[in-house]
């Protein structure tokens, strides 16, 4: 490889001082020169042809990616028809737990195709009947009626390119902060303090001067009332939140300066624009609030989470100490959560004889906030071809109302 290029360097020194060329290697050295020129011009287009390309199957891999997520939807509407007719066969039965098929069933056609290859869904087949001839080629033996049977051997269930996976989230296990627009804002209030109240939450809330958007736990509920309420006046009530004055001021100092919303939410993200609220409080809050759901959290879905909150919140006597012993709590919690998974809970009665069996008396005002049902979810269909995947998200209620929609 260095010859050739010293005889290039060599050739080239010639013709830059006036010297005639020798014939003799002149053709081989003009070669060589070509290819060094092609190459990396032969180099980039081979390049962008590839770039190009990928491109073009990316996007091919995209879109039919997002074919098999609105497939994924199409299955979740069956799945939700078909827990209808579950839930109504339940009834006749009466069984009281709530059973819902997405808990069960992985909704994952990666998984359940290999559920039916070893089933009797390997190779399904359309019969039908067919009137023939004798004699015609093609037909099928004759029964006694006289009628043919012809039959057609159908694709394999979930044998197609790709996976589909559908996953269902119940929007009413969480506490609905657009409540606070209402009278019956107070038991929202309530909910909200129990989930910031927990010990190891304190870190949070203790006075710390370096921060800019500093709040106790007062303070915020306070703040994320304001927002949310039809007054320009700060929320009031009681010995807790005693401080009044005009909820507008802090908002003032930030540049750019804002005003409060004084309106629902429309996203659960507006949270971030709230005083007080920075990343941390906010991914505490994310996982238990919601804007879409009826007003009362369905205790026989609920996490141990926001049950612990239900109890915090409406336990009579908020002395016990099971209330500053993290072990106590889980302990009791997982009680309650054992005795839901065997019996269920049928009507709220029950999960307040629960708490009271355990050594918890709940406050029967608690029924305004608890319920045994959900009627709305967010289900999130997400497709998958060969790595690529898209994803389709909506927010409906059992009658087919949509609230949210958005996919990606």
């Amino acid at each position: 490889m260095i010859k050739p290029i010293a005889e290039i360097s060599n050739f080239l020194h010639r013709l830059s001082s006036g010297e005639r060329p020798e014939k003799r290697g002149f053709a081989l050295v003009l070669v060589l020169v070509t290819i060094a020129i092609i190459l990396p011009i032969v180099s980039d287009m081979n390049y962008d042809a590839k770039t190009e390309f990928d491109i073009a199957m990316n996007y091919k891999r995209k879109t039919e990616a997002h074919a098999l997520a609105e497939s994924g939807v199409t299955f979740a509407i069956v799945i939700f028809d078909l827990q209808k007719e579950v839930e109504s066969l339940l009834k006749q039965f009466g069984v009281n737990n709530q059973f819902e098929i997405w808990d069960i069933i992985p909704l994952d056609t990666a998984l359940l195709r290999g559920f039916v290859q070893a089933g009797p869904f390997v190779e399904l087949e359309d019969v039908v009947n067919k009137k023939e001839a004798d004699g015609v080629a093609g037909a099928a033996t004759n029964d006694e009626a006289g009628d043919y049977l012809y039959s057609e051997t159908g694709d394999p269930i979930f044998q197609f390119p790709g996976d589909f996976k559908v996953e269902f989230t119940g929007e009413d296990t969480k506490i609905n902060v657009n409540q606070l627009y209402f009278n019956t804002r107070t038991t929202v209030i309530k909910m909200l303090e129990a989930l910031v109240e927990p010990e190891f939450y304190d870190f949070i809330f203790l006075e710390n001067t370096s921060r800019e958007e500093y709040v106790d736990r007062e303070e915020l509920i306070q703040n994320i009332v304001d927002w949310v309420d039809a007054g320009d006046d700060k929320f009031t009530d009681g010995a807790k939140y005693m401080t009044g004055g005009d909820e507008q001021s802090k908002y003032d100092n930030f540049r750019p300066g804002y005003k409060v919303k004084n309106a629902k939410l429309d996203t659960l993200q507006e949270l971030m624009m709230i005083y007080g609220v920075n990343d941390l409080v906010y991914k505490i809050l994310e996982p238990y609030v919601t804007i879409y759901s009826t007003g009362k959290v369905n205790i026989n879905k609920a996490g141990h989470e926001m049950l612990e909150g239900i109890i915090r919140a409406y336990s009579v006597d908020k002395a016990l100490p099971v209330f500053y012993n993290e072990d106590s709590m889980r302990e009791l919690l997982g009680k309650i959560l054992a005795k839901r998974a065997q019996f269920g809970f049928a009507n709220v009665s029950d999960f307040i004889s629960a708490c009271a069996e355990f050594g918890i008396t709940l406050d029967q005002s608690v029924s305004k906030i608890i319920d045994v049902t959900g009627s709305v979810y967010r289900i999130k269909a997400i497709g998958i071809k060969e790595g690529v995947e898209s994803w389709i998200e909506m927010v409906v209620d059992r009658q087919g109302n949509m609230y949210y929609y958005r996919e990606g």
